[in-house]
């Protein structure tokens, strides 16, 4: 019998639900974690300036938008990999199934969770800051995540490309994450960084997704910004769903 590619979806999407309910530690981490570093970040910067709740507020969506882009980007590599790992990459290769049903299915999966975990997590926040009109901008600033993560999907499938190229989840994830988390911008002023560097922020998603939510809850919207997350999904896609497909097709043809 015949399975269509919805049914497909949503077997990876539940599968991928029931893996990660068995770690409620991570989802609680996500909640709580950047609680902690901004928190603390406030607390070093009090010794020299004011902070202000405001202040506050703009830490904590860079980190969270710094957090939850990091776990986007890796997604697809680190299950790629494991499979590979496990010997079931193989399998799946030669079913008929579409790798890219499987991966979409893991990583909406992450977008569901992550935009579930920064709903809890800022709920209270925005509230105390803007009171009722803070869900509103909570709602504005949650689709303006969702937008944000999409391009990052792009990102992770150009990286599990290089990942199964080399063949090292691990050594390409510590390079690179470091290396991301600086030219996130989010959790930092950009404006001390040398120009070349800055141009390289604004390539990349993250900023102006942190960015753009920011200006959304402080009421200082900016059609611009939402415009180029909106671009920067279609480019990102398209050079991820590309450059996998050349690789899923010389896997195919030659294996792996």
């Amino acid at each position: 019998m015949k399975v269509s590619r919805l049914s497909i979806l949503y077997a990876v999407m539940i599968n991928e639900l029931k893996i990660i309910s068995r770690e409620p530690g991570g989802l609680a981490l996500l909640i709580i974690l950047p609680y902690f570093v901004a928190g603390g970040m406030a607390f070093i910067a009090s010794f020299f300036v004011k902070i202000t709740s405001g202040v506050f507020l703009r830490q904590f969506i860079g980190f969270e938008v710094l957090m939850l882009s990091m776990i986007m980007m890796q997604t697809g590599a680190r299950f790629l990999w494991e499979e590979k790992r496990g010997g079931r990459l193989e399998f799946l290769l030669a079913t008929p199934t579409s790798m890219y049903i499987v991966l979409f299915g893991t990583s909406m999966v992450m977008i569901i969770m992550n935009i579930g975990a920064f709903t809890i997590a800022s709920l209270p926040l925005f509230y105390a800051e803007y009171g009722l009109v803070g869900t509103i901008k909570l709602a504005l600033a949650l689709l303006l995540l969702f937008i944000g993560l999409l391009p990052l999907y792009g990102l992770g499938l150009l990286i599990a490309g290089l990942v199964m190229k080399l063949n090292d989840a691990d050594t390409v994830m510590n390079i690179l994450t470091p290396i991301l988390t600086i030219l996130s911008g989010t959790t930092y002023p950009i404006y001390v960084l040398p120009w070349w560097i800055k141009e390289l922020i604004y390539v990349l998603p993250m900023y102006i997704t942190f960015y753009s939510m920011y200006l959304e809850s402080a009421s200082h919207e900016s059609i611009t910004f939402i415009v180029y997350l909106i671009i920067a999904t279609i480019i990102y896609l398209l050079l991820g769903v590309t450059s996998y497909a050349k690789l899923e097709r010389s896997f195919r043809s030659r294996g792996i």
